[in-house]
């Protein structure tokens, strides 16, 4: 938790003297349609080399490039504090703000130098892509943390349905948000 506080603490105290994002995340909705009807998808997010590099320092504690046994259980315990935020997810069923039933943190990978988190969202009841649009987007309207869509896009589909299923996007009005991406099936 003390990690948690220097964090939240430097990025407020660098937010205030420049007042732009401090905190760059690739990140990205997977959603696997094997049926019209959805509950659960998964989120990735990519922090960027600078704040990788700090975290990896603080919880790899042996250098060896992993994120194993008790160094996992830690930066778990870290990335769930951003419960109290949301995880920055921004959903709309119907153009009617939804929020996730429950959002977990699934796996925390170090890659080519940089953290990976996959989340586990699930939704608040079965959404049927086929009679409602849902809209995704990531948003973080506190802690000056850009929320950027993956080079590939904001959304990857995959299942048996994904070829009955349009992602488009739409530039965002909100200030936080990059960019928000409407789903709907063919039936």
């Amino acid at each position: 938790m003390r990690h948690l506080v220097f964090l939240c603490l430097s990025l407020l105290w660098a937010s205030n003297v420049l007042a732009h994002p401090h905190v760059w995340v690739d990140s990205q909705y997977r959603v696997k349609v094997d049926e019209p009807s959805i509950e659960r998808m998964e989120a990735t997010w990519g922090l960027d080399l600078f704040t990788s590099t700090s975290l990896i320092a603080e919880y790899d504690l042996d250098s060896d490039g992993e994120f194993t046994g008790q160094e996992k259980v830690e930066m778990v315990e870290v990335l769930k504090s951003f419960e109290n935020y949301g995880y920055f997810i921004k959903m709309k069923q119907d153009g009617t703000d939804i929020t996730p039933k429950a959002v977990d943190v699934l796996d925390v990978r170090i890659r080519d130098q940089m953290i990976w988190i996959r989340l586990g969202i699930e939704l608040p009841s079965a959404i049927d892509l086929t009679t409602s649009r849902l809209s995704f987007a990531f948003g973080d309207d506190e802690l000056y943390f850009a929320m950027v869509p993956l080079e590939e896009g904001l959304m990857r589909l995959s299942g048996r349905w994904s070829e009955a299923c349009t992602p488009v996007s739409r530039e965002a009005e909100e200030v936080s948000v990059e960019e928000w991406v409407d789903l709907s099936c063919k039936a």
